[in-house]
């Protein structure tokens, strides 16, 4: 028996951030069993077939900034998406929804008895508002994130209405539940990687002499970046420490003089993320507040040891195998963990053997294929539920 699931993705189709993740997931679920649609405003650079792509921007729209033409953007996807999903026979429709479907139009969804299933990229708003408001304050600056009570009341309202939720971390179900939400809508899946991504074998940077640890990602208080400049600083170890991304401007007042140094580099936007892999020797990413982020996944598959929190391991990394998972506040544990991948080359080399292993777990076309079992197994009541995947059992949070 076959199903159809069309996907609401509110983003321009591309080959970054989020709307890449949902390509690619859309991408493997795509098959006999599954017929999937992404409905977008319009999409660049990003092949998803065997998922059709149906755009909702009139084809003049297509091919200018899209910030010229957001505006005219929601009314018409939501229109696009109601239509395609009404299309489709009534026992065999989905939705899959990315963030944010209008409350509107996923009760219009439900009138129509459409099983909803919503895509949590990150924890859940009113979690991540409590850990970003409270470091801003810790900082004295006033809070550079945009979540508001409203969004976060929004955010929950949506949560309670749809069916499902993908949660792609255990992170980001431990915020569901500490918000109210049934732990019979949680569905535990994760994010994962493309090798054609990183293929390659030049480097980004020449050598140097001692350790190279790299950050990719927006450089911010969210990612935890203030307080990797003051443990490497406090390290002491002899090398440098990259950090690749646009940079909040709250990094820029508070930690100006930890960018100064000589053994800190910069790099504001990086196209060869492979390349960057390649010049390092660990990949560090302290968040405070995370999904499940992909650079995670990269960075295994690159071989490169990790150092992160529990809100950056995804479902990849285990503390001691992969790399260290250390609190975002434990600067012993985050000095000690530098100091000893400086100094511990056959450990370095270690835990470069294991990401790769472990990362052979997480390509997209498994970490799909997954979800779409998961998904059949929902839509066509195929016995019991399970989602307890042996490989995401053990990770250690």
């Amino acid at each position: 028996m076959s199903a159809r699931l069309d996907v609401f993705l509110p983003l321009p189709l591309t080959n970054r951030g989020p709307s890449y993740t949902c390509g690619m997931i859309a991408k493997g679920m795509a098959s006999d069993e599954l017929a999937v649609t992404v409905v977008t405003p319009r999409t660049r650079r990003l092949s998803v077939h065997p998922a059709r792509v149906i755009q909702a921007l009139p084809y003049w729209a297509r091919y200018v900034p899209y910030r010229w033409v957001r505006s005219i953007s929601t009314s018409r996807i939501h229109s696009a998406f109601s239509s395609q999903v009404k299309a489709a026979p009534s026992q065999t429709r989905a939705a899959y929804i990315w963030p944010d479907a209008s409350i509107g139009a996923i009760k219009e969804l439900k009138r129509a008895n459409v099983r909803i299933f919503r895509e949590m990229i990150n924890c859940h708003r009113g979690t991540a508002k409590g850990i970003l408001d409270e470091e801003y304050m810790r900082l004295g600056v006033a809070p550079g994130h945009t979540i508001t009570e409203a969004s976060v009341a929004a955010e929950q309202e949506a949560l309670e209405a749809v069916d499902y939720v993908f949660c792609p971390s255990l992170i980001v179900e431990h915020s569901l539940l500490e918000n109210g939400l049934a732990a019979s809508k949680i569905i535990s899946a994760s994010y994962g990687w493309d090798p054609a991504r990183i293929h390659g074998s030049s480097r980004l940077l020449e050598p140097c002499d001692g350790l190279t640890v790299v950050f990719a990602g927006t450089i911010c208080v969210r990612k935890g970046c203030h307080l990797l400049l003051e443990y490497w600083s406090k390290s002491k170890v002899r090398g440098r420490l990259v950090l690749a991304g646009a940079m909040e401007a709250t990094i820029k007042e508070k930690c100006a003089a930890l960018l100064a140094r000589d053994d800190v580099v910069v790099l504001e936007f990086v196209s060869d993320i492979g390349a960057l892999y390649r010049s390092a020797d660990v990949f560090a990413f302290p968040s405070l507040e995370e999904g499940a982020p992909l650079v995670i996944y990269e960075a295994c598959g690159g071989g490169l040891p990790i150092l992160t929190t529990p809100m950056g391991v995804g479902r990849i990394v285990r503390h001691g195998q992969e790399g260290f998972v250390l609190d975002p506040f434990d600067e012993k544990g985050w000095i000690e963990g530098i100091q000893l991948l400086a100094e511990d080359k056959k450990r370095r080399i270690d835990m470069s053997a294991a990401a790769v292993e472990r990362s052979q777990l997480f390509r997209w076309d498994m970490v799909a294929e997954r979800r779409k079992k998961q998904v059949l197994q929902r839509l066509f009541d195929n016995g019991p539920v399970s989602d307890s995947i042996a490989e995401y059992a053990d990770v250690a949070i």
